[in-house]
């Protein structure tokens, strides 16, 4: 033991700590320094993101760095990159020559415009600068709630499919009401019919090894996860930067959209919460072409297979119908693409803004938004969960509250289990079904999805989904929301301060 003892004693003393020792400072400065600068010459950020990684930064200085190059910035890999801007070139040109742009006399583009309500031309115009892609008349909408009335409608419209099935999903889980589709999507690969799925790799990851998935695989159902992760991975593409996107589209014709994930409403991952509210939309149309190129996108960035070859031509003149416009965002595309879309919405109203989202952190633009709609008279409408399954975002979010009441907003508290839907009405005439909450993560960061209904029939139905969750919701009051206990307002108000990098 002595002996022991004095080797490890002259090990210690045959070493020069104190050089080693500064070293480690000397990196740690240098670390601390870089990502100052890094923050500092962001281009994505804005001043109250840019300020919050600052203070972190300097207030923690290892972990402050750390955090903010795993987590702050939407950073992709050159490679990723590279393929999203060769099959959005692609499918610019396609959509340059469809709507009339190369090959016509005329601009089809600007001719839908015109039967779009003048009010609401601008947001089209908005909506197209991010997307590329403009209203497309000649629809059929439906909305749905319940996962199961979905999914039991996807999985028959898959069964009648005779030339393809597109799916994307952020999370795919095994169970009775997502079986449905599942066995559908096997089905009509054993038909022939070309079945191709997207799966995120962390919000499915245990289905992705599930034996249900390879069930799939084995029926010769293309199956892929989106933004895979690992440790060589995350040195080139940021590790929580996902694909929230939501989307069936079948056959080029009929497409789906909304904030349904495939599983039940039971969502047996957090079963402690449910059930889970969702809402989509089924379209039947033109715009099931444009939904399906997106798919297309999000499918080269994966594979680098590039499928826009092989796109449906889009009848890009009026029809009647319901005009629908669909929109993708994420880090390649501007930023603040999708916060810009909500807060041109609200601005349009005139009657009445009805919102409703799980997460609210939202961005000052938005926050200011809302408070002026309520204060020029507009009767504005936030719906959230009462209870959230993020401790930080549910305690974020009401720190946002006070000024909203305020101001005149009418914040509607949903208690019958997580209402999850992330939709927008405006004047019952216009309106929004996204997989986007109204935080900075979706606003910023994941790759997601929206479209954008100029029809009052639509929006009417989404309304009504609207009406039945406020149905179930209570109404905060302002003068009992006041008086709420100081360690309440502490604790909000601490986890307000995070809010810009949420």
């Amino acid at each position: 033991m002595e002996l022991t003892s004095n080797l490890f004693i002259d090990y210690l003393r045959g070493h020069d700590w104190a050089g080693l020792a500064r070293l480690l400072i000397g990196a740690e400065i240098a670390l601390q320094v870089g990502t100052i600068l890094a923050v500092l010459l962001s281009r994505r950020a804005t001043g109250p993101v840019l300020l919050s990684w600052l203070l972190l930064v300097i207030i923690l200085p290892l972990l402050g760095a750390l955090l903010y190059w795993t987590f702050g910035t939407p950073w992709l890999s050159n490679r990723r990159r590279k393929r999203c801007s060769q099959v959005a070139r692609r499918l610019a040109e396609v959509r340059r020559v469809e709507r009339g742009l190369g090959t016509k006399g005329h601009d089809a583009a600007s001719e839908i415009l015109h039967h779009i309500p003048t009010a609401y031309r601008s947001l089209a115009a908005l909506a197209s600068s991010i997307s590329g892609a403009g209203p497309l008349g000649g629809n059929r909408v439906k909305a749905i709630r319940r996962s199961r009335e979905l999914f039991e409608s996807i999985a028959a419209d898959i069964d009648a499919a005779q030339q393809s099935v597109h799916l994307t999903f952020y999370i795919a889980i095994d169970d009775v009401t997502s079986e449905k589709v599942l066995r559908a999507l096997q089905r009509a690969a054993a038909r022939g019919v070309p079945c191709r799925a997207i799966f995120d790799a962390i919000g499915s990851r245990s289905f992705l090894k599930s034996p249900s998935c390879q069930a799939l695989r084995d029926a010769r159902v293309e199956v892929v996860a989106a933004l895979p992760v690992g440790l060589m991975r995350s040195l080139f593409n940021r590790v929580d930067l996902r694909n929230h996107r939501k989307l069936v589209v079948i056959d080029s014709a009929i497409a789906y959209s909304g904030s349904h994930n495939l599983a039940d409403g039971a969502f047996k991952i957090k079963r402690r919460f449910a059930p889970w509210v969702d809402a989509a939309v089924r379209v039947e149309g033109p715009i099931a072409v444009d939904l399906e190129r997106i798919f297309f996108e999000d499918w080269f960035l994966e594979t680098g297979r590039d499928l826009s070859r092989s796109s449906s031509p889009l009848d890009s003149g009026h029809r009647e119908g319901a005009l629908v416009q669909a929109l993708a965002t994420g880090p390649t595309t501007y930023a603040g693409a999708m916060p810009q879309l909500v807060v041109s919405m609200v601005h349009l109203a005139q009657r009445e803004a009805i919102i409703t989202t799980p997460y609210f952190v939202p961005d000052e633009p938005t926050h200011a938004a809302l408070a002026t709609a309520a204060r020029r008279g507009v009767r504005t409408v936030l719906v959230v969960p009462k209870r959230n399954d993020s401790w930080l975002v549910e305690h974020a979010s009401r720190h946002f509250f006070s000024r909203l009441l305020d101001a005149g907003v009418e914040i509607w508290e949903f208690k019958a289990g997580l209402l999850h839907a992330k939709t927008i009405v405006i004047d019952g005439q216009l309106s929004l079904m996204t997989s986007a909450n109204l935080d900075r993560r979706s606003f910023d960061l994941n790759l997601e999805l929206a479209v954008v209904l100029y029809d009052s029939n639509a929006s009417a139905e989404i309304r009504r989904l609207q009406d039945g969750y406020m149905h179930d919701a209570v109404r905060i009051d302002r003068d009992r929301w006041a008086k709420r206990g100081a360690h309440r307002r502490i604790v909000e108000n601490l986890c307000g301060i995070l809010a810009p990098i949420l």
